[in-house]
C-alpha cells in the first residue's frame, strides 16, 4: 500500500526514556511493555496510515552498553561510543518494529516496517568538541581517575556520586540515509530511523569516520523532517507540555506558540539544557516552514494534543491554528 495522500507526513520522536520508566529497571521485558503502551496511545496516527517516521532516544541503553564494555574490558574488545549508538539502533529498532507490528495486527492493518541504521554527519570543528558536556556511561571512583584520563576521557565530578565521562553533543549536518528513507516512505513503509540522534560520523579526506559524540535526537528529528518535507513533528516526552518557569512557583503551561514567541522564551532561558531546550530548538527549526507544526506532549494527552486541545503546539504563526 502507499501512504495516505491526505494525512500529513509525520515524524514521531520518542523520548530517550521512552523504553525505561524511572521507577522500573531497564530490561528487555519492560522495553517491550512500554513500547506497546506507546503504540496504543498512537492509534489515531496509525489508523489513518499516514507516511510515518519514528525516531527515538537511546540514553539508558547506551549507558548500559558502556557499563558492560567497561566491566568486560579485559575479556572482550572495547566499544567506541559511535558503535554503541549503532548497536542501540538495532536493539530499539527490533523493539519498536515488533511492538508496532503487533499493534498493526490488532488494528487489522497490513503494513511493512523498516528499521534503518542511520548515520549523521557532524562537523569535525563543531565548537561542542571543545566543550564536552553530555554525561555518558558508568560512574568512576577517585582511584580509577588516572587510568580513565589516560584514555583521553574528559570527566565531570558530581558530589556524592563520583566521576563520569562527558562527551560532545555537536549539531547534526547531514543524514546519509535520507534518500533511502524517502524511498521507503513512498513505498508505504513505516520507517524507524535516526535512533539516538544517529550514529555520529565526520568527513575526513573524502572518507567517513565514526566519532565519539552524542547527537541530540530532537535536533536530528527536526533536520530529518526538513529533508523529507514532513508536515508534523510530534515529540513524545514525559511531561504533558512545555512550561514557562518550570519547577518554580510561577510555573505555567505553554499551549499554542508561534515561532517568534517560542524563540523569545528560549532566549530568556525558560528551558533546561539537555531537556526541554533542544525540543524547543528542534520545534523552531522544523516549524519555521509554512504548513508545518510541532507538538510536544506525553502519550497520556496525545489524542487531545492532535486535535489542538493539549500539549505545546508550535507553528510559524498563530493564524495557522485557526
Amino acid at each position: 500500500m502507499n501512504g495516505s495522500a491526505t494525512a500529513e507526513r509525520t515524524i514521531v520522536a520518542l523520548g530517550g526514556n521512552a523504553f525505561a520508566a524511572p521507577d522500573l529497571p531497564l530490561t528487555m521485558e519492560h522495553q517491550f511493555e512500554f513500547a506497546s503502551k506507546v503504540f496504543q496511545s498512537m492509534t489515531p496516527l496509525l489508523a489513518d496510515q499516514r507516511e510515518l517516521i519514528i525516531t527515538h532516544g537511546n540514553g539508558p541503553q547506551v549507558g548500559q552498553m558502556l557499563i558492560r564494555a567497561e566491566q568486560a574490558r579485559k575479556a572482550a574488545y572495547p566499544l567506541s561510543l559511535d558503535v554503541c549508538v549503532a548497536e542501540s539502533q538495532g536493539e530499539l529498532g527490533y523493539v519498536i518494529s515488533q511492538s508496532l507490528q503487533n499493534r498493526f495486527s490488532e488494528l487489522g492493518i497490513t503494513r511493512s516496517i523498516a528499521p534503518l541504521l542511520t548515520r549523521v554527519v557532524v562537523a569535525a570543528d563543531d565548537p561542542a568538541f571543545h566543550n564536552p558536556t553530555k554525561p555518558v556511561g558508568p560512574w568512576y571512583a577517585a582511584e580509577q581517575l588516572d587510568e580513565i584520563r589516560q584514555r583521553g576521557y574528559p570527566l565531570v565530578e558530581v558530589l556524592g556520586k563520583g566521576f563520569r565521562r562527558v562527551v560532545a553533543s555537536p549539531q547534526p549536518r547531514e543524514i546519509l540515509e535520507v534518500d533511502s528513507i524517502n524511498a521507503l516512505l513512498e513505498s508505504g513503509a513505516v520507517v524507524i530511523a535516526a535512533g539516538g540522534g544517529g550514529t555520529p560520523v565526520i568527513r575526513q579526506a573524502n572518507q567517513l569516520k565514526g566519532i565519539e559524540a552524542v547527537i541530540d535526537k530532537d535536533l536530528t528529528s527536526a533536520l530529518l523532517g526538513i529533508l523529507t518535507d514532513a508536515r508534523l513533528l510530534l515529540i513524545l516526552t514525559d511531561v504533558p507540555c512545555a512550561y514557562q518557569d518550570f519547577n518554580t512557583p510561577q510555573q505555567a503551561p505553554l499551549g499554542h506558540l508561534d515561532i517568534t514567541a517560542a524563540r523569545e522564551l528560549l532566549e530568556q532561558g525558560h528551558f533546561a539544557e539537555g531537556s526541554m531546550k533542544p525540543k524547543i530548538e528542534a520545534a523552531i527549526q522544523f516549524s519555521s516552514r509554512p504548513g508545518t507544526r510541532t507538538i510536544i506532549c506525553n502519550r497520556e494527552v496525545l489524542d487531545q494534543a492532535l486535535s489542538g486541545q493539549a500539549g505545546t503546539i508550535i507553528e510559524l504563526s498563530r493564524e495557522s491554528t485557526s
